[in-house]
């Protein structure tokens, strides 16, 4: 029954709305064509206001251990060179982030759609680089493949456009959405309201964490068309940065209040995808190093927030659950455990920003669900062997300890 009303809510509904305005004549048509912020600012058509660039950055390697072996066999299936290069990049973690210029536009004929925020000027085209989706974006809710949109409700307030494509994702919500609220409140323009997705509990947690009251949001959902007296929205990217991190540390962390008791280490434990099949296994040999479990879809966000900012150590497989190393101290060591079909390095660049210990071990992958030789995305769960990981663990415990006994004397 959850199938079918996935179904329902993701790909039938918004096509059976979309009959029904054209049915009734309640719709608008859906825009062509695509323009840009500065094409617009050059024509008079916005005001747009400049705020970072950021230069490109080269990541730093970092130590990689586990089943090397496998992570071996999966590279050799990978037919295209370029992404065989890739796979090597994010594997070792010498990721290249693009150069980044951020900006905040105000538009004072213009209307926005969906949960992902897809922003149109007067003349119905689409701004892209504001925007969460495009017209190449395969997504079977996106509104841009369908000939007509909502009719646009009108509001006579100023509203900052405050989500992004994936939103539904813990990882993309925090990295792209929430940090286009620092550009916002830099950019100094006076705002009512933000037009932000309210139907996940964390989205509910964060906007709430972060100081916005249900009363200051225009939910945004893939129905709703909404054309305020000013519409502001600004740049955003995929990409981390240390002006992201420290954003979303420094505000997360004021809103809560210190975890109690000493600093805990920290085992993530997962479910569905991308889970630990010998988990139990894995506990009871990292359990005499003070590791405790800790099953964070069923926490509150303030105190995962708290219990992050407070961890000695963080252990956990590739998933959302690793977005809180956002919420970490300098120094804290993090291991993530990661299947060779999977080798992306989002976490890595959260731990690179924050200042953290970071190190890789890859597990042996289990129940491999799919994989694709020209693209080498794949995924699978994970096996790892309890006592290598504890020895990898203990090792590098060791050798902060004594560097930072280094530092202090």
């Amino acid at each position: 029954m959850s199938k079918i009303t996935s179904l329902w809510k993701r790909r039938l509904r918004p096509l059976v709305l979309t009959a029904i305005c054209q049915r009734l004549g309640l719709g608008v048509p859906t825009p062509h064509t695509a323009t840009t912020v500065a094409a617009l600012a050059a024509g008079g058509g916005c005001e747009s206001l400049g705020l970072d660039n950021l230069p490109r950055e080269f990541l730093p390697p970092h130590d990689v251990t586990g089943d090397l072996a496998a992570v071996a066999q999966v590279r050799s299936q990978i037919d295209n060179p370029v992404a065989r290069e890739q796979y090597d990049r994010l594997l070792q973690g010498t990721v290249i982030q693009a150069a980044v210029t951020s900006f905040v536009a105000a538009l004072t004929t213009g209307s926005v759609t969906h949960d992902a925020g897809v922003v149109m000027n007067a003349g119905a085209e689409v701004v892209e680089d504001v925007s969460g989706l495009g017209f190449a974006a395969d997504v079977p809710t996106n509104p841009l493949h369908m000939s007509q949109l909502p009719r646009p409700r009108s509001t006579p307030h100023t509203v900052a456009v405050l989500t992004t494509g994936p939103n539904q994702n813990y990882f993309h919500w925090l990295t792209e959405a929430l940090p286009r609220l620092d550009l916002y409140e830099r950019s100094g323009l006076p705002i009512d309201r933000f037009y932000a997705p309210i139907h996940t509990r964390f989205q509910r947690e964060t906007l709430a964490l972060l100081g916005i009251p249900l009363n200051r949001i225009v939910p945004a959902t893939r129905q709703t068309h909404l054309a305020p007296t000013r519409l502001v929205a600004s740049s955003f990217h995929g990409g981390l940065s240390r002006v992201k991190t420290d954003f979303l540390f420094h505000r997360f962390t004021a809103h809560v209040m210190p975890w109690a008791g000493p600093a805990p280490r920290i085992f993530i434990s997962r479910r569905g995808p991308r889970s630990i099949v010998n988990e139990a296994e894995v506990l009871r040999a990292l359990q005499p190093l003070g590791f405790v479990p800790c099953r964070l879809e069923n926490m509150p966000l303030a105190e995962q927030v708290a219990l992050f900012q407070r961890a000695d150590c963080v252990v956990g497989p590739h998933g959302a659950g690793l977005t809180n190393l956002l919420f970490c101290r300098s120094g804290t060591q993090v291991i993530e455990l990661g299947t060779p079909y999977r080798p992306w390095a989002c976490f890595y660049e959260i731990a690179h920003h924050r200042g953290l210990n970071y190190h890789l071990h890859m597990a042996s992958p289990w129940h491999v669900r799919h994989f694709n030789p020209q693209t080498a995305i794949g995924d699978s769960d994970l096996r790892v062997d309890p006592a290598g990981l504890r020895d990898v663990i203990e090792s590098l415990l060791k050798i902060r300890s004594r560097t930072s006994g280094r530092r202090a004397a």
